[in-house]
């Protein structure tokens, strides 16, 4: 039987893909029988006991979006590619394990991982469906970067490897398709709290990353800093890129895009203005922090522009969620406040706390039976913080004819 995935991304698209795909059997190295999936600039490889036809393509159209996407930046000439670039797909984990083990040493990643191999015959990425949102798994645009960039530079430098994997690890596609890219500051917080930032030049002339403390958020920063900064910045960084060759080892390459970029900028007034560039950039404590401060001030405006900042950050955090409930109840829009504190209880806020905050905002928009129901829930969820508070309010909103 085979596992199928919800994948609403291009979901309405992959009938056009049936006719320009190419089945073919064969086996693999488990005796599975294997179909062989051509489209684009990839081939997709899978047991179709496993997964259908219909999951495989439409992971191929978001292989291809990815692909245009991440090419849009480097500009490189898919000519120069010898074939398409493989990904072996499954749909058990157990297979997809089994998989990637026998081929790699150590602990197999979750999800996907992209397998890089002298021969090109070999390079692989591994993708196991159904172990994430919508199937994806979270680890795909990250590996899907890694297999692009390797597929052009085997051995590209360190911080442009890890950087612009961090940085497409947000991209993503509506349900027609069209790509979102949302910034990616998820390494923000661990970047600023650092008590030392390595410079510019010491991060471009890295070639043993797993030295560096925390360098796959540091590249990101230099990354965000030459695409935030346009410019002479971004040209230049634009005009490295050709001078990465697939002959090369990671040092020549490594040396030769620092080089480059050298030749536009003085490195001391780079780094100067790195150093700039992360300081004015608030991370998501320090959002919400501040719009901790501006709420107890009763600056409900700035509070709520700092607390949906910090959602874009982080927006599987529940802080700012419960606090976008509070501003919403404070101007009068309670359905708002209910969908807010909602979000921030499933995102794992204080069951307690919330459900006071549901209980009040259901009061104040006269439903006086659902918040009665919370306020007889709460009580018994916990009798020693909101014990007390919960009988008082259900007390007075059950009035004096009710208390007799």
């Amino acid at each position: 039987m085979t596992r199928g995935f919800s994948g609403g991304i291009f979901a309405g698209r992959f009938l056009f893909f049936f006719a320009v795909l190419a089945a073919t059997a064969g086996v693999g190295k488990a005796g599975a029988e294997t179909s062989v999936l051509r489209h684009g600039h990839f081939e997709m490889r899978a047991d179709l006991s496993e997964v259908s036809v219909a999951d495989v393509m439409i992971l191929a159209n978001i292989m291809e979006g990815r692909f245009a996407e991440h090419n849009r930046v480097f500009r490189f000439d898919p000519a120069t590619l010898s074939g398409p670039l493989r990904v072996s797909v499954f749909g058990d984990p157990g297979g997809y394990e089994s998989h990637v083990a026998s081929l790699a040493d150590g602990e197999v990643p979750p999800g996907a991982v992209y397998l890089h191999f002298a021969s090109e015959d070999l390079r692989e990425l591994a993708v196991l469906l159904g172990s994430g949102e919508a199937g994806i798994p979270e680890a795909l645009p990250f590996q899907a970067f890694i297999q692009f960039l390797r597929a052009f530079v085997p051995n590209p430098p360190a911080w442009i490897r890890d950087g612009f994997a961090v940085h497409f690890a947000t991209l993503d596609f509506d349900s027609e398709g069209t790509p979102f890219h949302p910034e990616n500051l998820a390494w923000l917080d661990q970047v600023k709290s650092m008590p030392k930032i390595p410079s510019p030049g010491e991060l471009m002339r890295t070639t043993d990353p797993e030295a560096t403390e925390n360098f796959p958020g540091l590249a990101w920063s230099l990354v965000s800093f030459f695409l935030a900064s346009g410019g002479d910045y971004l040209r230049s960084l634009a005009e490295s890129f050709i001078t990465l060759s697939p002959a090369n080892g990671a040092e020549e390459n490594t040396a030769a895009v620092a080089d480059r970029i050298a030749m536009w900028h003085d490195m001391d007034a780079l780094a100067a203005d790195y150093e700039t560039f992360l300081g004015s950039r608030k991370s998501f404590s320090e959002l919400v922090d501040e719009g901790r401060r501006y709420y107890g001030e009763g600056m409900a405006d700035e509070a709520k522009a700092a607390f949906e900042a910090a959602v874009g950050i982080r927006p599987w955090h529940h802080v700012p969620f419960y606090y976008l409930g509070l501003l919403a109840y404070n101007r009068g829009d309670t359905d708002e406040a209910e969908t807010f504190y909602l979000k921030a209880l499933g995102l794992g806020a204080d069951e307690a706390a919330v459900t006071y905050a549901i209980a009040i905002n259901a009061a104040t928009a006269g439903r006086i039976d659902d918040a009665l129901g919370l306020l007889e829930h709460l009580a018994g969820l916990s009798p020693e913080r909101f014990g007390e508070r919960a009988g008082n309010l259900s007390e007075l909103l059950r009035g004096p004819g009710e208390r007799r």
